[in-house]
C-alpha cells in the first residue's frame, strides 16, 4: 500500500533530520512505537518478576538500611539477574532499532510500515547482524577502556605531582579534565557507528567486518563528524529527558496508586513512546548520510531491501 505523502530521498540539514523525525513519528505513531514496546514489554515484565516490590516507596527507602545476611544475598542474587537482562536487552535492542530502519525505508520507498514485515526483513539477517552488534560492541569497549586507562595514569601523575610541582599537577588535572570530555565525546559518536554498523549488516546485507569499516568511514570521512557530533549531543540530551519523564510519571503513578505492576506496565509506555522517537531520528540521520553520499544508488537499495520476498 502506498504511504501518502512521500518522504523523498535527499540531503537534509539538522533541523530538516528533526523535521521529518518528528513527522514520521506522528504520522506513524502506532507502528513504530508497537515496534519499541516488543522489546521494553517482556523486559519490564521480567524486571518485575525479578525483584516484585515489598510495599510503598517509604518502606522501600526505610528497608534501605538493612545489612542482614539475607537481604544482601537476595539484592546479590538480583544484581546479577538484572545484569544478564541488561546483557539480553544489549543484544535484542540493534533488532528492534533495524525494525524501525526497515519502517523508514518503507516510507522512503512509497510503502507504509509494516510491523510483521519489518521484523521479518531484520530476523532474515539475524546472525550477520548479531556478529557485528557484538564485534562493534567489543570494539568501541575496547576503545573507550583505553582512553579510560590513559586518562586514568594521567591523573595518577596529575596527584604524585601535587606537593612537589604543584603548578604543572594543576596543568595535568586541567589537561585530565579535557581528556574526560573529549572522551565522553568520542563514545557519544561512537554509539552512532555501533547503530550505523548494525544497520549495514541488516539494510546493506554486508559481513560484519564491512558494517564496522563502513560505519567509521561514513562517520569519520568528509567533514560528516562535526554533523555527526551535533546529531549524537541532541540524542544523548533527549535520551536524558526521555528517561527522566518516563521516570517521574512512573513514580507519580507509584505513589497515587500504590500498585508497582501498573508503575511498570506505565513506565515501559512511556519509554516506548518516546524511545521511538530517537530511534526514528537515528534512522531517519543514517538515510541522510547515505544520500548525500550514494544518490540513486540508495534509492535502488532500499526497494531491494523493501521488496516482498
Amino acid at each position: 500500500m502506498e504511504a501518502t505523502p512521500s518522504f523523498p530521498l535527499r540531503a537534509l540539514s539538522i533541523g530538516e533530520i528533526f523535521d521529518r523525525a518528528v513527522t514520521i513519528y506522528v504520522r506513524y505513531f502506532a507502528v513504530f512505537t508497537a515496534m519499541i514496546f516488543s522489546l521494553l514489554a517482556p523486559f519490564s515484565v521480567l524486571q518485575y518478576l525479578i525483584a516484585p516490590s515489598q510495599g510503598d516507596l517509604a518502606q522501600v527507602f526505610t528497608q534501605a538500611g538493612k545489612t542482614t545476611t539475607q537481604t544482601q544475598m537476595l539484592s546479590g542474587a538480583q544484581l546479577g539477574e538484572f545484569l544478564v537482562l541488561a546483557l539480553v536487552l544489549m543484544l535484542l535492542s540493534p533488532f528492534v532499532n533495524n525494525a524501525v530502519a526497515v519502517g523508514v525505508a518503507d516510507l522512503y520507498s512509497g510503502r507504509t510500515p509494516n510491523f510483521g514485515a519489518a521484523f521479518a526483513a531484520v530476523f532474515r539477517r539475524w546472525a550477520p547482524l548479531l556478529g557485528t552488534a557484538l564485534l562493534a560492541g567489543l570494539m568501541i569497549a575496547a576503545i573507550y577502556g583505553g582512553g579510560a586507562l590513559v586518562l586514568g595514569i594521567v591523573l595518577g601523575i596529575g596527584i604524585v605531582l601535587v606537593k612537589p610541582l604543584l603548578p604543572l599537577a594543576i596543568f595535568v588535572f586541567i589537561l585530565t579534565g579535557i581528556g574526560l570530555l573529549a572522551l565522553i565525546l568520542a563514545l557519544v559518536v561512537l554509539l552512532l557507528v555501533f547503530a550505523f554498523a548494525t544497520y549495514g549488516s541488516t539494510l546493506e546485507q554486508l559481513g560484519a567486518g564491512q558494517a564496522i569499516a563502513s560505519a567509521y568511514r561514513r562517520i569519520f570521512a568528509g567533514g560528516e563528524l562535526r554533523k555527526a557530533t551535533l546529531i549524537a549531543l541532541a540524542y544523548i540530551a533527549l535520551q536524558f529527558g526521555s528517561l527522566t519523564v518516563s521516570s517521574v510519571v512512573a513514580i507519580v503513578v507509584r505513589l497515587l496508586t500504590k500498585l508497582p505492576v501498573l508503575e511498570i506496565a506505565v513506565s515501559a509506555v512511556a519509554s516506548s513512546v518516546l524511545t521511538a522517537f530517537l530511534t526514528i531520528l537515528i534512522a531517519v540521520y543514517y538515510y541522510d548520510v547515505r544520500t548525500r553520499a550514494e544518490g540513486l544508488d540508495l534509492e535502488v537499495d532500499l526497494s531491494r531491501l523493501t521488496a516482498t520476498p
